[in-house]
C-alpha cells in the first residue's frame, strides 16, 4: 500500500506539471481554443487540466491494481504490458499529430505536457510491470485436539 500511495502521489505531480505547461499554449492555439475548438477549453485552465489528467492517471492505477488482486499475475502483468502498449501508441500519435498539423504551432510546451503525461501512463504500466507481488502467508491455524 506503501508503494501504491508513493505512485498516486508521483502521478499527482506529473499531472500538474503537465497541466501547466499545455495552458502555457501559444497566443494562436489559445485564440483558436477560444473562437473554433471551444471543447478544448479545458486546456486553457491549468488546474482543470490538472483534475482532468490526474483523474485519467487515478482510474488507470485503480485499475492496474483491482486486475493485480483479482486474477492471476500473469494475466496482470500482460494487461498492463497490454496498457503500456496503449501509452506508447499514444505517445508516437501524440508527437506525430503535433510534427504535422496544425498543432504543430501550439509551442513546445505544449506539446510537452502531453508527452509527460504518456510517459507518466508508461510509469505506471512499467510499475505494475516491475512490482512484485505481495506474498501471502496463510492464516495460522488452530490444532484441534
Amino acid at each position: 500500500m506503501k508503494n501504491f500511495s508513493i505512485l498516486t502521489l508521483i502521478q499527482a505531480v506529473m499531472s500538474l506539471i503537465s497541466a501547466i505547461l499545455i495552458s502555457k499554449m501559444s497566443f494562436i492555439g489559445k485564440i483558436g481554443v477560444s473562437t473554433f475548438y471551444s471543447q478544448y477549453a479545458v486546456f486553457k485552465t491549468w488546474w482543470k487540466t490538472a483534475i482532468l489528467l490526474f483523474i485519467v492517471q487515478f482510474i488507470l492505477l485503480l485499475f492496474l491494481q483491482t486486475f493485480r488482486s483479482k486474477v492471476s499475475a500473469g494475466f496482470a502483468r500482460a494487461l498492463a504490458l497490454l496498457l503500456a502498449v496503449v501509452g506508447a501508441v499514444g505517445f508516437y500519435l501524440s508527437y506525430v499529430d503535433f510534427t504535422t498539423t496544425s498543432h504543430k504551432m501550439m509551442k513546445f510546451s505544449f506539446h510537452f505536457g502531453f508527452y509527460l503525461f504518456w510517459i507518466a501512463w508508461l510509469i505506471t504500466c512499467g510499475y505494475f510491470l516491475l512490482a512484485k507481488e505481495a506474498k501471502q502467508t496463510p492464516p495460522p491455524q488452530e490444532e484441534v485436539l
